[in-house]
């Protein structure tokens, strides 16, 4: 892990889904391609994620003509309420940080809260706030 000084960057976002599928949604390609890195300009080219502890995942995203690669490592899994991974993003940021998603089940569905270490939050809060809501998107809409 990178040493930093910053306080841990953190998000919430309550999602009108089981607490299964949320957490599915953050390990299966299909659904994955469906809600992160969201917009009418990007798009994910490539996808790989083992599913099991010390797997790795590579996610690689394209806005217009510059791609971007996001790889690590899965840490810890709890399905269907908690999953740690490593998180690179050269382009964005140096060394590795570490992204923990809790998922709390609630009367409506769930409440997620992303947290992040690492990196400033000021470098990733925005991006994660807007995956959230494509993925609470993403669940409310008709399977």
């Amino acid at each position: 892990m990178t040493a930093t000084a910053q306080e841990p960057m953190k998000v919430s976002r309550s999602i009108d889904a089981s607490p299964e599928v949320v957490f599915n949604a953050w390990l299966a390609p299909d659904m994955i391609r469906r809600w992160m890195f969201r917009s009418p300009t990007n798009e994910i080219c490539a996808i790989s994620t083992d599913r099991v502890v010390g797997g790795a995942f590579k996610i690689v995203a394209r806005a217009g003509d510059e791609l971007t690669d996001h790889f690590g490592r899965y840490v810890e899994f709890q399905e269907p309420n908690k999953l740690v991974f490593s998180l690179q993003v050269p382009k964005h940021f140096p060394g590795e940080t570490l992204v923990t998603v809790g998922i709390e089940p609630a009367v409506y569905g769930c409440d997620v809260t992303l947290t992040q270490t690492g990196v400033a939050a000021e470098v990733t809060e925005h991006d994660w706030r807007k995956m959230l809501e494509s993925l609470a998107l993403m669940c409310a809409e008709p399977s």
